[in-house]
């Protein structure tokens, strides 16, 4: 039963593995990072719904003015006595025009204009978060890829290991108790590679959801994690390049979208002010005119021209309310005036969390950038380290457990490695979505264009 669970379980992994490679051989989509965030850019559901928004929002600003449209009417009627049906009838023919005008129709159209700029801001955001977690889930394939690609290494080691200590068993050269160290250590390694092929799948099925592509598409993305970490090295290994970043960071014109929203709020904020007190003391004119011919005609009188009962009226209105602090409109101006002071709070609040936030990424990223270089160096030590063991297996003057051990150390300080490269790339999009800046600005071009 257990030789066949074994089996069973490299069955999969080999299936797996073909699959992979066969899809990825098949593929009719190679995507770039770039490819990726403008196919999401173009086919994801959730920017087109925010599309729509920023599309109605358009459309009321445009219409904003209608508010100054005239009203026009037109109607007639006809009656006849029951009574004298021939003698007795009277008609009409009405058409009136009408136009109210108010203080707050300039406040209504700025209101409309300041909620529009607001929408484009939010559609930017919404872009920006989707063009984020394209990027971010890209470097999280390329290292779940690294990941199952040292799996496959590990367990085709532990394979030949395991097969080498059983012909050596059988001579008679080593312990019955190596030969099952070395089987364990094999089976130990086909789930860990099953489980980095099913993340790697599940992950993969999301990625293909947020850029808008059918499940059954094929896709093979280019580039690795190699080509950040070399990108890394002229951006955040020396002083002075840091110093640049600083210098481009105080000269950049982007800013953080939160920020702008909020800015923006307070904007559509002091307007709604601004129409408060329009409301509470603004005069509002109103003017119309009315034509109305009218026919009749009773026992007592003959019909004859009509008689127009229209007329032209003019009226204005001036609000006496607004000057009680207690009234409605006296409490609705109170209110705006607390919500702008609120605003200001939230935005001087909002600029001192983007500068911590943005020294801290910075800090960060120079001590991992750091750190990647240790990494690299024993990345260097474990595999020379190896080396040198296996030759030294080979030749009988060292055991199994000092070779396996050898062997986990470089496993660790390679997927150490792809694991610091991702996350120095994931807090690069994080300093970079924080400054508003284009994603990439701080990472190569070529490792954003490069293929494998």
């Amino acid at each position: 039963m257990k030789s066949q669970r074994i089996f069973a379980a490299i069955f999969f992994v080999a299936l797996s593995s073909i699959v992979a490679h066969s899809q990825e051989g098949d593929s009719k989509i190679v995507m770039t990072i770039q490819d990726a965030v403008q196919t999401a850019l173009e086919n994801n559901i959730s920017l087109k719904r925010s599309q729509i928004q920023l599309d109605a929002t358009e459309r009321t600003k445009k219409n904003s003015w209608n508010s100054v449209s005239p009203s026009l009417s037109v109607g007639g009627g006809f009656s006849k006595n029951n009574d004298n049906f021939a003698e007795n009838y009277s008609a009409y023919i009405q058409a009136s025009i009408g136009i109210t005008l108010s203080t707050n129709l300039y406040s209504d159209i700025k209101d409309a204009a300041l909620r529009y700029e607001a929408g484009e801001i939010s559609y930017e955001t919404a872009r920006r978060t989707i063009e984020m977690n394209v990027r971010s889930a890209f470097y999280g394939l390329l290292y779940q890829k690294e990941n199952i690609s040292l799996q496959e290494q590990n367990l085709e080691t532990t394979r030949a290991l395991y097969q080498t200590n059983q012909r050596k068993y059988s001579r008679g050269a080593i312990s019955e108790i190596d030969v099952l160290s070395s089987q364990v250590n094999y089976e130990r390694n086909i789930p860990l590679l099953q489980n980095a092929q099913i993340t790697h799948d599940k992950n993969l099925a999301l990625f293909k959801q947020m850029l808008g592509l059918e499940q059954d598409a094929q896709i093979a993305l280019s580039g690795n994690l190699d080509e950040i970490i070399n990108s890394l090295k002229p951006n955040f290994n020396s002083k002075g390049e840091i110093e640049n970043i600083h210098s481009f960071i105080e000269n950049s014109d982007a800013k953080n979208l939160e920020l702008a929203a909020l800015e923006k709020n307070l904007e559509i904020a002091q307007n709604s002010l601004l129409a408060s007190r329009f409301s509470a003391y603004g005069p509002t004119i109103s003017a119309g005119w009315s034509y109305q011919p009218t026919w009749a005609k009773t026992p007592l009188t003959e019909s004859s021209g009509p008689n127009d009962g229209g007329c032209l009226s003019l009226s204005v209105s001036i609000p006496l309310d607004g000057l009680f602090p207690w009234s409605q409109r006296g409490l609705a101006i109170s209110s705006a005036k607390d919500n702008i002071k609120d605003l200001e709070l939230q935005i001087q609040d909002k600029k001192t969390s983007v500068q911590v936030e943005t020294q801290s990424a910075i800090q960060s990223i120079e001590q991992m950038s750091a750190t990647l270089q240790t990494l690299q160096a024993s990345e260097r030590l474990a595999e020379r380290t190896y080396q040198m063991t296996q030759e030294a297996y080979g030749r009988g003057t060292r055991n199994y457990t000092e070779l396996l051990s050898a062997q986990n150390s470089l496993e660790n300080a390679r997927l150490s490695l792809k694991q610091q490269a991702y996350n120095i790339a994931t807090q690069i999009l994080n300093l970079e979505n924080n400054l508003g800046i284009p994603f990439g600005t701080l990472l190569n071009a070529e490792a954003e264009n490069s293929g494998e």
